[in-house]
Order: structure tokens, then sequence, then C-alpha cells
């Protein structure tokens, strides 16, 4: 999107040069975000400390002691992933990130498919978020002497406070959300490191019984690796924030990559260390115990299982800021296309926030989990795991045409690689397909088994809307080259 003059008053979204052509608002602080600030938010987006909390007993209930296979497959695949949407970051600037991206390979349709999957997704991963809270913060109170707590009034008072914060702290400008984040993850991710390395010199690790694979199965290794991908839904989240990043060609890559190669290595060691005693106290955790409370139990340190709880609702509060500033900047993108109404281009002229689009996909964020604490009888915790697993759904269409956009662009350039290029497209988008196809194929009880058609035929709307809002402009036509 071409910063607008009185030349040429409508945007022309795909410069060939990628500096400015995918560039949504002048408005913004351009050229502002050190390399460190973008790297802090990206990882602090990514809450090391749940994932650490999280990864392994999911994958543990899946996978048994086979699941470190799982998960260094999954990232293997979503490093792969990861390297094909840096082939488009090294190369364009913008602020729409995968919806920016994928119009300099293909046609038209192309960015109104990302669009109308990204949009929806970054409202349901908000709420995913912001349910996340709840659920942890909950606990903790109900570990004080708060037995109400995960009941509707207090869960629906937590959801509120967070999402007005975290979109206060959004609105308030790109450095203070950058702080808020980092410091937060900070805070949050020695508890979870003390129970970690509590539980790697408690004798449980049994290397040798995870590396027999005695328990390995394809169709447990299949599910493993459903779960270990989903972890990395979003992570190229801080491509959104290009145009606002110096030297954003070098940063912006190394933000993206710190996810599936740092942060996956981080959660493939956890697995090791953790997976071994979360099977043999598979019990205690069909019995509604934290997996971080099992852990702390098993290796000593339980006197830390009540406040794991508060520092794990701290750090997806962290990512929830990282999330507002990030879906704020592709409801922008889209915006100013002509996608969505124009009225959500609007900036802030004292902080260089996107205020409209941050109320944009702030209000359905907080609506939507409200109406489910509300209207069923699920838990929280059910709830979020809802919501979660139709995030991954929303994921899946722009990560297959950005694996396939990448080896399509590297081609061009590079046409002696491409039989290696396309086998890793190969591999990335189908390792991101078995996403969907394994929640058809491996339905769990309603209403998960409906959430993928939930997902296409949100989509099918979305995309409906957007042609609809274009050809309503025919008089301000959207230009998109490829």
């Amino acid at each position: 999107m071409n910063i607008s003059s009185p030349e040429s008053p409508q945007p022309v979204v795909g410069s060939g040069d990628g500096t400015a052509g995918d560039i949504a608002s002048a408005n913004l602080q351009l050229g502002h975000l050190s390399g460190r600030q973008v790297m802090g938010l990206s990882i602090a987006s990514f809450v090391p400390a749940v994932g650490l909390a999280q990864v392994p007993a999911y994958l543990a209930a899946y996978s048994g002691r086979s699941s470190w296979l799982a998960m260094a497959a999954s990232v293997v695949a979503f490093t792969i992933v990861g390297l094909f949407v840096t082939v488009f970051a090294r190369r364009f600037i913008g602020t729409g990130s995968l919806y920016s991206y994928i119009r300099h390979v293909f046609g038209p349709w192309s960015p109104l498919v990302i669009a109308a999957a990204m949009i929806p997704g970054y409202i349901v991963a908000i709420m995913s978020l912001i349910v996340g809270v709840g659920v942890f913060f909950g606990s903790f109170l109900v570990s004080v002497g708060l037995p109400n707590a995960a009941g509707p009034e207090i869960q629906l008072t937590i959801y509120a406070l967070a999402a007005l914060i975290a979109m206060a702290i959004s609105y308030r400008g790109i450095d203070l959300s950058v702080r808020s984040s980092v410091i937060l993850t900070i805070v949050s991710l020695p508890i979870m490191l003390i129970i970690t390395i509590a539980t790697a010199f408690s004798g449980n690790v049994d290397l040798a019984g995870q590396l027999s694979l005695n328990d390995f199965t394809f169709d447990s290794f299949l599910q493993g690796l459903a779960i270990g991908s989903a972890f990395y839904i979003g992570f190229e989240g801080s491509a959104a924030l290009g145009a606002e990043t110096r030297d954003p060609k070098r940063n912006i890559p190394r933000a993206i990559m710190v996810i599936p190669v740092g942060i996956g290595l981080f959660y493939l060691a956890g697995a090791v260390i953790q997976v071994p005693t979360l099977v043999d106290a598979a019990d205690k955790l069909a019995l509604g115990m934290s997996p971080n409370s099992v852990l702390a139990e098993a290796a000593g340190v339980g006197f830390l299982s009540n406040v794991s709880d508060l520092v794990l609702a701290v750090a997806l509060f962290a990512s929830l800021i990282g999330f507002f500033n990030y879906g704020s900047r592709v409801v922008v993108s889209a915006a100013s296309d002509g996608l969505l109404p124009s009225a959500l281009t609007k900036v802030s002229t004292r902080y260089n926030s996107p205020i409209a689009a941050i109320v944009c996909i702030g209000i359905p964020s907080l609506i939507g989990p409200a109406l489910l604490v509300w209207l069923t009888p699920a838990s929280p915790l059910e709830i979020n795991g809802y919501i979660a697993t139709l995030l991954v759904y929303f994921w899946v269409i722009p990560y297959f045409l950005i694996c396939i956009g990448g080896a399509v662009l590297l081609s061009r350039t590079h046409a002696k690689k491409s039989l290696i290029v396309n086998l890793g497209a190969v591999l990335a988008s189908a390792t991101v397909l078995w996403l969907y196809v394994n929640g058809i194929f491996n339905p769990g009880p309603a209403p998960l088994n409906a959430l993928p058609y939930v997902m296409i035929g949100t989509v099918a709307i979305f995309l409906i809307s957007f042609t609809a809002s274009i050809r309503s402009k025919k008089s301000k036509p959207l230009s998109i080259e490829g």
C-alpha cells in the first residue's frame, strides 16, 4: 500500500521494490524499532513459560515417551516454514505480514484469501489468550482461597480487565508494548525454568526409555506432530512490524526464525526432561492436576505450584499485548486496500498506534469468550481448548500458501536449487495441511469435530465480504500487482 499523495490518492498494493509498497500508514512510527525490540516482542508473544508448562504435557498425552521425536519433527517442519516466510521478509517491507507478502507471487485472489483467514484468526488468537489468562489466574485465585474464581462472574471480570489493559498498552504505542511484554516475560519465565531444571535433576528423565521408541506408533507420532506444530501458530507475527523496524530486511527474518529454531529447541528440551514424569503421573493429570503442579511436586519444589499459575497468567498477558499489535497492523493493511472500512486505517497522531484497528479486533475478542462462558456449560479450560483448536485451523491456509509462494519466488531467482526448494515446500506445506486434515480424520468430541468446518465457513464469509467491499468501491479500484 503506497503512502497516499495528492497525485495518487488511491494506494497501490505491491510496489516492485518492496520498500514502501506495503506500508499501510505513514503515521506509524516507520523505522522506529530496534532489532532487539522486535526480537524481544517476538519472543514474549510466544510465552516460553506457558509453552514449557503445556507443550510436554500435551505431547505426553498423545505420544508418550516418544514425544521428543514428534516435537523434533515439528521443529524441522516449522523451521522450513519460517525460512519460506523469510524469503519474503528479506525482500519486502510491509505492515500486513503474510497478507502483504503473498501478493508478490500470486494474483489478486491470494491477499484476499489470506486476509479472510488471518483477520478472524487474529481475533481467535486474542480470544484464546484472554481465556488463557482467565484459566491460570482463576486457578491461582482458587489456590489462595477464592473457590468461585472459575465461575462466570470472576472469569468475565478477568477477561475484561486483561483485554482492556492490553488494548490500552497497545494504544499507548509500540515502545510501551515492547517494554511491558519483555518485562512480564522475564518475570514469568524463571519459575517454570526452576521446575524444569529440578525435574532434570530428579532422576526421572529416562533418556534410554525415550530413545528406545518402545511406545512409538505412526498414528501417535502424527498426533504428536499436530500438537507440537500447533504451538507455532502466529510465529511470523513480527513481520507485521516490518515498516516500523530499523533495517527490517535483516531484523524481521531474525525475529521470525527465533521462534521455530530458538523457542522450538527450548520446547524440545522441555519435552525430553518433563515427559517421563508426566507419563508416570497420567492418573493425576486425569484428575485435573495441572502439569506444572505435577512436575513441581515430583521434583520436590511443590511450593512453586501455586505461584506458577500466577506467572503463567502473566506470561499470557504479555503475549496478548504482542498479538494486539500484530493483528491491528494486519487490519490496517486490509482496510487501506479497501477490504475493510477505511475508518480502520486511523492511526493515533499522539502515540502512532492504530487505535481503530485495535478496537476492531478487541471488541469481538472479548465478546466471544463472554458468550461462551454464559451460554455453554463448558469450563474455562474446555472453552480455551475449543478456541485454541479453531485458531490452528485458521493459520493453515496462510502457511500453506506462503510455503508454495516462497518456493515459487526462490525458483525464479535460484533455478539450480529448485529441487531442494520444492522438496522443502512439499514437506512444510504437507505438515501444515496435516494440522487441518488431522482435525477431520481424528475428530474430537463435539464441538471439536465441527471446528474444521467452522473455519471454512468463516473464511468463506470473510472472503465474500471482502470481494463485495472491493466491488462496491469501483470508483477507487484496488490495484494488486504480481
